[in-house]
């Protein structure tokens, strides 16, 4: 059994409704933004992982939601904040330079959407932006240097079935306006990109429609060139993955499925962009729908897991120390969950929020935790 490490999880304010699959950003110094999600709906006899793949990661028993709340980090309280036009799912959320928050796409009704929208802290104000020329959802979205964003791949579902997207478009503030780009070499959804310390951005994995199966490949995209390169691939396919910057520049790819609906895994890869190589590591336990956050120390804190035959997962945590190359437990969560938002704050707890039980029936949460190392 591997070393339990100090560290310990304790109940802040909960959430004002209970949610997952929600986005969350932190904003400065004052707290986490959590927007729209998936929260409680009617019941219906579908298990989440038994889905068809391409759908946006929730069944007929949970709704979308517009609601958007604020985490007072100074109080630990939660407040309402402005709510969107309309309910979404999977889009995604990025901070812009500015400090504007941006997001894209998603999923209303069952359906991709195009629509883009901007957050204004301050004003506590939502505008829209210039649409995506693709709808999309289960997409990344990237912050570049220059201060764009590229927004890669997802699944344009619509009333007359979806289709995984190769597709690439980058959105610059200063004009409000989408740009398409090079297309990725693959269609890809349920896949991770990280901007690395060079500028360019590292797209992993993830779920290819043409091909029904999760992926190994490897890109990186230029933002000078606007061009894909194609890298060493993964050791084994990926999705349902997460992707963690380590402080030496490295890239951690955590559990995920090689298959789609395929059981979570616990082989972890390091990625190292200078030597183009992969090394493997195996954590404490197998993992999907989980969350990975790296801690100010450089550590990366891995929280939750999907499995429904093996729910107690739901309820663990472990940490990895790049330094020592050791994956450890630490204190468990209380409750379970999977789908839920981990950040960062600046005292350098991380916030854990929302997410849903790991049972047949999704069972969205509104409880929160802090997590605090030892």
């Amino acid at each position: 059994m591997p070393a339990l490490i100090t560290g310990t999880f304790t109940p802040t304010g909960s959430m004002l409704e209970p949610r997952y699959f929600h986005n969350c950003v932190r904003i400065a110094d004052q707290g986490v933004l959590v927007i729209a999600g998936a929260g409680p709906g009617e019941a219906s006899g579908l298990r989440f992982d038994q889905l068809a793949p391409g759908t946006p990661g929730r069944s007929s028993a949970t709704r979308t939601m517009a609601s958007v709340e604020f985490y007072h980090q100074a109080s630990g309280r939660w407040s309402t904040v402005a709510p969107l036009p309309f309910s979404r799912g999977a889009s995604g959320a990025v901070v812009l330079q500015s400090g504007i928050l941006l997001l894209t796409a998603g999923s209303e009704g069952g359906q991709s959407i195009s629509d883009a929208q901007l957050y204004n802290v301050l004003t506590n104000r939502w505008t829209p932006t210039g649409a995506l020329h693709t709808p999309r959802f289960g997409h990344t979205g990237t912050l570049l240097a220059s201060g764009n964003v590229l927004v890669v791949g997802g699944n344009n579902l619509q009333s007359g079935g979806g289709q995984v997207q190769d597709s690439v478009e980058c959105y610059d503030p200063l004009t409000g306006h989408w740009q398409r780009k090079a297309w990725l070499p693959v269609d890809a959804m349920n896949h991770t990109a990280t901007l690395l310390s060079t500028g360019e951005v590292l797209v992993v994995g993830g779920y290819s429609g043409m091909q029904n199966a999760a992926l190994p490949r490897a890109f990186l995209y230029d933002p000078t060139t606007h061009r894909w390169t194609e890298r060493r691939p993964l050791p084994a396919p990926r999705m349902q993955h997460t992707a963690t910057l380590l402080a030496d520049g490295r890239v951690l790819i955590c559990g995920g499925a090689a298959e789609p609906f395929g059981p979570a895994q616990d082989l972890a890869f390091i990625y190292d962009p200078v030597l183009n190589s992969w090394d493997r590591t195996l954590m404490c336990v197998p993992r999907k729908e989980h969350s990975a956050t790296r801690l100010v120390t450089g550590e990366v804190l891995v929280v939750g897991a999907s499995s429904l035959s093996q729910p107690e997962h739901a309820a663990t945590a472990e940490l990895y120390d790049p330094r020592s190359a050791q994956w450890s437990l630490t204190a468990p969560l209380q409750p379970g969950r999977f789908g839920h938002s981990a950040c960062c704050l600046s005292t350098g707890q991380v916030l854990i929020a929302g997410g849903s039980r790991a049972t047949p029936h999704p069972a969205p949460l509104s409880n929160a935790e802090l997590f605090t190392l030892g």
